[in-house]
């Protein structure tokens, strides 16, 4: 079955203010303990310290939450395909999967629940304005999913583990023309840690934004990254939707994240007194839209988060 986020009505303002009272996780565990119902999990740099790699106490913590009936959601920007070398790793595989930064939600069995795409008109419409920056700079690529296979016009690879290897094309009008579903767009700066004095990813979001790219929106993932997506479409959305769905409250759910793209589903499930982790690893202003703060993804902090919240042993 596919059904349109944006016709569920599912409005929310996630602008709030920045919290100021972040703690660590093991004091904001006093007051949750045993009240979550479920947990919603960011993968890179937040369960996976490495590409697709799992340490095997993520997949004891995530098996121990499966056994006591608690789902663990991965929410990610990956597209399916991409995610399971993830789930496979694990013991179970999840009951439900967000994809795309809330454009897609799949069943256990990997059948979309819902699928919002972008439309050719916006994507034409994102090709034209890249042109128009790249003449300047020759080392970002953009990178765009027709049917969750990533193909570029310029000879890149992605310079990280993936099962997804880039097609490379001479032009995307094709791909256009056969009404392939777009799943999501993204520009990937290479060698951003090394000219970042010369590069700002302030001034290409500046541009995309003075462009007036219909329809949609920018989601910063790191600072080699920008992605791109339906302007309706948001973690907290997919999220608030699996919520109603499940007749979960939001305030027995958790978040988990690092990243400036989770910063959606904090403020919502912060907002309805819920629990927002942010990972020991996130920038700074990350943890602040988060009430507790835990460990690095490269000190198990999925791990020791699962560890305070829940009694028993993993």
């Amino acid at each position: 079955m596919y059904m349109n986020l944006a016709s569920q009505q599912l409005h929310f303002n996630p602008q709030i203010t920045l919290f100021d009272r972040v703690k660590n996780i093991s004091s904001a565990a006093k007051n949750l303990k045993n009240n979550i119902k479920i947990v919603f999990s960011d993968i890179d740099g937040t369960i996976s310290p490495n590409s697709d790699y799992l340490t095997p106490k993520t997949i004891d913590a995530i098996d121990y939450l499966y056994k006591n009936n608690i789902p663990v959601v991965l929410t990610t920007a990956r597209c399916y395909k991409d995610t399971l070398p993830i789930i496979n790793q694990l013991k179970h595989k999840p009951d439900y999967t967000i994809v795309l930064q809330g454009g897609g939600l799949l069943n256990k069995d990997g059948e979309y629940i819902f699928n919002n795409t972008i439309s050719s008109k916006a994507g034409k419409e994102l090709v034209k304005w890249f042109k128009s920056i790249r003449k300047d700079d020759k080392d970002s690529h953009l990178i765009m999913y027709f049917n969750e296979q990533p193909y570029a016009t310029s000879k890149i690879q992605f310079p990280w583990k993936t099962n997804l290897q880039i097609k490379n094309v001479l032009s995307f009008d094709k791909l256009f023309n056969k009404q392939s579903e777009l799943k999501k767009a993204m520009i990937y700066k290479r060698n951003a840690a090394d000219v970042k004095e010369s590069y700002s990813q302030n001034k290409v979001i500046d541009s995309f934004y003075a462009a007036n790219v219909k329809d949609l929106d920018i989601k910063p993932s790191g600072s080699s990254i920008i992605e791109f997506q339906n302007k309706w479409v948001t973690k907290d959305k997919a999220i608030d939707f699996l919520l109603r769905v499940l007749k979960i409250e939001p305030k027995n759910s958790m978040v988990i994240g690092d990243s400036s793209n989770d910063i959606e589903m904090f403020d919502f499930v912060r907002k309805h007194n819920g629990l927002a982790v942010a990972m020991g690893n996130a920038d700074d202003v990350v943890k602040q839209h988060a009430n507790a703060v835990t460990d690095s993804v490269n000190q198990d902090g999925f791990f020791n988060t699962v560890k305070n919240l829940f009694t028993g042993h993993i």
